[in-house]
């Protein structure tokens, strides 16, 4: 058997026409115009089939040759009672009904990592992080992580971030804040110590009535969603909804889960120059509803727990949700989180 070849002798980079020869012996023989070479077959390289790509014969002396007629080399490794690479992978790519299989075993299992594999895997490395409020950072991998998200310095730059872009300086008078404070005391006095928590006022303007918790302790209110509070339990609710945030580590989950949601996105196409900007967007797009709703419901059940635990009714929650529900705010409050008769519904009973 015989067969033309493109050869690259590795010292020019144009090609040049060949011959291969095969025996049943084994023998692989290159025929140019300077002579003939045999090679051995187990001393030569064949790249693996796939569809009508050229298969690779990479010679020991550097010489490549690419040949177009796969059939013949599968028909040299059979009589010569070699092993055709990657046989099996041929024969599966070849067939649609499997190709469709390949397919939809794929996206189950993408679908699977994504919506159960890595949420239990970032829930697992983020609480391997210690709580620390340290500002210097070490060396180690883990602890820079650990550093960057929980240190003082952190908070205060995000902090400095959102009062440049989106609050402004809080005007509720002293003696509202300080009453304000002596309850958020109340509430944090009964977390782990290793927690430490900042109570935070700032003007909401378009944000409008809303909290949120940052990674190292630093709670924010905003001034709206202060003047919609008619009872100071309701306070110490939404409180302890904030601080659920934190003794969970959802920032630090958000965050474990987005990047690996990328590195799965990669690995299954392939192509990094093609997907660089779907691969900046796609993993909010797909987790941050998803995983905000599983956060929203997981904070709820650690205010539900604090209410219930200090034997205060949770319809203070309750109230305090509708009211926001129904003031202007609504957009901005409960815009990635689930719908508010789903998530009053355990703090109803």
């Amino acid at each position: 058997m015989e067969c033309a070849a493109d050869c690259f002798d590795g010292e020019k980079s144009g090609k040049k026409s060949a011959r291969l020869k095969f025996d049943q012996k084994g023998v692989i023989t290159l025929v140019t115009d300077q002579g003939e070479i045999n090679y051995e077959i187990c001393e030569v390289v064949v790249s693996s089939r796939l569809g009508k790509t050229p298969r690779r014969l990479e010679m020991p002396d550097g010489i490549i040759c690419e040949v177009s007629d796969n059939d013949i080399i599968d028909r040299f490794f059979s009589l010569s009672s070699y092993e055709v690479p990657d046989r099996l992978i041929n024969k599966l790519e070849s067939k649609l009904r499997y190709v469709i299989i390949s397919v939809v075993i794929t996206v189950l299992i993408v679908f699977g990592a994504i919506n159960y594999g890595i949420p239990v895997l970032a829930k697992h490395v983020a609480f391997m992080v210690p709580m620390k409020g340290s500002s210097e950072f070490g060396t180690d991998a883990l602890a820079s992580l650990d550093e960057v998200i929980f240190s003082s310095e952190f908070g205060e730059d995000v902090l400095d971030l959102l009062d440049e872009f989106l609050f402004t300086e809080s005007k509720l008078a002293d003696t509202e804040k300080e009453a304000f404070r002596k309850l958020f005391s109340k509430v944090v006095e009964k977390t782990d110590p290793e927690y430490r928590f900042t109570l935070v006022f700032l003007k909401g303007n378009s944000n409008g009535a809303n909290a949120m918790a940052l990674p190292n302790g630093i709670i924010i209110f905003t001034d709206e969603l202060i003047q919609l509070i008619e009872d100071d339990h309701e306070f110490e609710s939404i409180l302890a909804h904030e601080v659920g945030h934190v003794v969970y580590r959802h920032t630090l989950r958000q965050l474990i889960q987005d990047k690996t949601v990328a590195l799965v996105i990669m690995a299954v196409t392939g192509d990094l120059s093609m997907i660089s900007g779907l691969v900046n967007s796609l993993p909010n797009n797909l987790t941050e509803k998803y995983y905000s709703r599983e956060f929203e419901l997981e904070a709820d059940r650690y205010a539900y727990e604090y209410l219930t635990n200090n034997n205060i009714s949770t319809i203070h929650f309750a109230n305090i949700m509708r009211r926001i529900s129904g003031s202007d705010s609504e957009s901005s409050f409960l815009a990635t989180h689930p719908s508010t008769d789903e998530r009053l519904r355990i703090f109803s009973e």
